[in-house]
């Protein structure tokens, strides 16, 4: 009988360890999941930014291939070019 209980005694003390462990493995993963989201929002961000940058930087190239002595003609079939190429892009999101 002494055996029994020791052997009892024993495993619940492995029980208690274990369901530590598990609390513990459950905060770590809080924090990696909360780490997670905020590195997936900052890349979000990051994504936007270099969105906005590269429109700035093809708005300035086209600038720069616009200048005031250049044919009319030629600077509206460019943007007509551009406003094609827009909306087939759009046309594939909203696919």
């Amino acid at each position: 009988m002494d055996e029994l209980l020791r052997r009892l005694q024993e495993t619940n003390r492995k029980a208690i360890k274990l369901e530590r462990l598990i609390l513990r493995m459950k905060e770590e993963k809080d924090k990696l999941r909360s780490n997670f989201d905020a590195l997936k929002t900052e890349m979000a961000s990051r994504d936007t930014e270099l969105n906005e940058m590269q429109e700035k930087y093809e708005a300035v190239k086209l600038a720069k291939q616009i200048s005031p002595d250049t044919d009319r003609k030629a600077v509206q079939e460019k943007i007509d070019l551009y406003i094609k190429e827009i909306d087939a892009c759009l046309k594939r999101f909203g696919e």
